[in-house]
């Protein structure tokens, strides 16, 4: 996520709420995160300070005037001196690491990575004990937990879980049973994104068919994701993306094949510069590739970048914290978790990322400009017609036989 128009974006966005006319753009992809918000990636660790105390709590440690000026909970366990996260790159603003340190007495050291590969990757050669808490998006916790890199919650040290909306405690198809192993954090969708400057026939509401229009042959592209594409072929089918009907994914296919003339190319990376230098559109992208291009040509109030979700639906997609099978600061991570469920803490990050916010409690502090943008926060139409991408077990043969005959045809 680009960071260099914050201040114009915001302002722009709270005053005429922006997003919802003319180019929208729905925020988040699984982009962002990161080092308290300073936009590079790396380490950082900051020193907390102990200077209050709580009030028959567990822990002694941290400054209870900063929890009372936030709200944040007592808490009745003991926290560890410091934390290790790892997190997404600039997914929070400048200073919230320093007031979770500050409330609870924990140094933070904060890493960051680029895409949950590179995080899973990171944790697999290095082992899991490297880090306490981490941010995978949602297939990623079912990946995770099948190998072994998270523990199972305790939900009875995060007292404030029951600030999410309902929908996101109890549709999580992507956490396995039984019990808990991750908290969702923040959310976003796929869809398509298109410049008005190159596209500029281009108008919402549209179909799928939009991305099968011979007009745009050779400037569309879409996402090197097998899931995601065959996904989309099967929403334009009227199928559901977690479809286990080997002849659904087999028509997908066929859609897909025939599709692939018009097409400039498959690709997930630099999806946002190729739709800001008019290199290609419309596109086939993560929602926050439409962000980071929106505010890169964002000038004088306006922007020709746009992006919404087909009318056939997509995929909507959480980014969650998890605390890792060999943490060694596990209550710390939990204090971390219960930190960022805090309904003034949350808001704060939402309104700097303006993601949607899985948070219920946090609505009442989100800017209203996001609230009621429907490119931020879809309606319940469109919401219906969202799904999560789930494991569809032997299943993943006929997608993946599907994938590799697209990719040679």
């Amino acid at each position: 996520m680009k960071r260099e128009n914050t201040s114009n974006r915001r302002t722009f966005l709270k005053t005429t709420g922006a997003l919802g006319v003319g180019m929208t753009v729905g925020l988040a992809g699984c982009t962002g995160g990161g080092n308290d918000g300073g936009g590079t990636d790396g380490t950082t660790t900051s020193e907390a300070t102990t200077t209050g105390t709580t009030d028959g709590g567990g822990s002694s440690k941290g400054d209870a005037a900063v929890r009372e000026k936030w709200g944040l909970p007592e808490l009745d366990y003991e926290v560890e001196d410091e934390i290790n996260v790892f997190q997404w790159t600039d997914y929070w603003p400048s200073g919230t690491v320093e007031i979770f340190e500050q409330a609870y007495g924990v140094t933070a050291n904060v890493s960051n990575y680029a895409s949950n590969e590179e995080m899973f990757n990171k944790l697999k050669a290095g082992g899991t004990g490297q880090f306490d808490l981490i941010f995978p998006s949602d297939y990623m916790v079912n990946i995770m937990q099948d190998q072994g890199f998270l523990q199972q919650l305790d939900l009875s040290k995060v007292p404030n879980f029951d600030n999410l909306e309902q929908r996101w405690i109890d549709e999580a198809p992507y956490d396995p049973d039984p019990g808990r192993w991750s908290v969702p954090y923040q959310w976003g969708t796929s869809g398509v994104g298109w410049n008005a400057e190159m596209t500029p026939d281009i108008e919402y509401p549209f179909s799928w068919d939009v991305m099968w229009d011979e007009q745009y042959e050779g400037q569309m592209t879409m996402l090197n994701d097998m899931r995601e594409t065959i996904g989309a072929a099967l929403k334009r089918l009227g199928y559901s993306i977690n479809t286990t009907d080997e002849a659904k994914i087999e028509e997908a296919k066929q859609l897909l094949i025939e599709q692939k003339p018009l097409l400039q190319t498959y690709s997930s990376v630099s999806r946002d510069a190729a739709l800001q230098n008019q290199q290609a559109s419309p596109v086939h992208l993560w929602s926050g590739d439409a962000f980071s291009a929106y505010w890169a040509t964002y000038e004088d109030g306006s922007s020709p970048i746009g992006y919404r979700v087909p009318t056939e639906g997509d995929v909507v997609w959480v980014d969650t914290g998890a605390i890792t099978k060999e943490a060694a600061n596990p209550n710390a991570a939990y204090a971390f978790i219960t930190f960022f469920l805090n309904a003034k803490i949350n808001a704060k990050i939402s309104n700097y990322v303006y993601y949607p916010t899985p948070n219920k409690a946090a609505k009442e502090y989100v800017d209203d400009a996001a609230l009621n943008n429907p490119a931020i926060y879809p309606p319940d139409d469109v919401m219906k017609k969202l799904e999560f991408i789930k494991n569809v077990g032997q299943a993943t043969t006929y997608y993946s036989k599907a994938w590799t005959e697209i990719q040679n045809a």
